[in-house]
């Protein structure tokens, strides 16, 4: 059970439209529920503020775990991940076309797809097939 109050969990699932702020994927389409991710992670000071907080699915959540910054796959500088609170989607990100895989626009963009692993080969399927019965969480 998750100590982050009900009233903040379903403020913060709310917010984010019930998708993962990261893969953009929907609790509807995926059936599974999803989590609230300290943006920053507690042990690097983060609080439970709902300003801290982002819905998350499981394997965002996994492979992010208390990072803040990775590598840049083209310059390989260091860089922030991306910041659901601070940052908006379409300023680091973009569809490809047909909407399988998640391109990144800036270097926290990409440092995010692949630190998070945004287009790994199970969820690419699914955003196939949640494009065929128009599910797609674009």
């Amino acid at each position: 059970m998750s100590r982050i109050p009900l009233a903040v969990r379903v403020f913060v699932a709310r917010r984010a439209h019930h998708r993962c702020e990261y893969c953009r994927s929907s609790e509807e389409c995926t059936g599974q529920a999803f989590t609230v991710d300290h943006i920053l992670a507690e042990a690097l000071g983060g609080t439970d503020s709902p300003d801290n907080l982002g819905w998350c699915c499981f394997w965002c959540n996994a492979f992010k775990q208390a990072r803040r910054e990775a590598r840049d796959p083209i310059s390989g500088e260091i860089v922030a991940l991306y910041h659901p609170r601070l940052d908006r989607w379409t300023d680091h990100f973009r569809w490809s076309r047909g909407a399988l895989t998640i391109l990144g626009r800036t270097p926290t963009g990409r440092a995010t797809i692949d630190a998070l692993r945004l287009n790994r080969p199970t969820l690419v399927r699914a955003r196939r097939a949640w494009g065929k019965q128009a599910k797609h969480p674009r």
